[in-house]
């Protein structure tokens, strides 16, 4: 059952993935096109590059999210933990 589901799952991400950046390099090469016959060449070029680069933008930008949700979380959960280790102690505590 769990092959099953995970096959299901692996598939699924790799589908939408493929969709996803198929749209976006797709989208970028019309403009390209359009830009290239508006006769504006070097527009068309960045036009080109830009779509090829913005997959690997998108995911640079999730990854990064999600780096930061994780750290965010972690803070959350062990501030209370750290606050009572790093206090400074007091005089009294030293004495003891």
């Amino acid at each position: 059952m769990f092959h099953l589901l995970g096959s299901i799952g692996l598939a699924y991400m790799a589908g939408t993935g493929i969709a996803t950046n198929a749209a976006v390099i797709g989208r970028g090469l019309v403009r390209a096109a359009r830009t290239t016959i508006e006769g504006e060449y070097w527009e068309a070029a960045v036009e080109a590059l830009g779509s090829l680069a913005a997959p690997a933008l998108m995911a640079f930008g999730s990854i990064t999210g999600l780096c930061r949700d994780v750290v965010a979380v972690a803070q959350e959960l062990t501030a209370p933990v750290l606050g009572e280790v790093l206090e400074e102690p007091t005089l009294r505590e030293w004495a003891a």
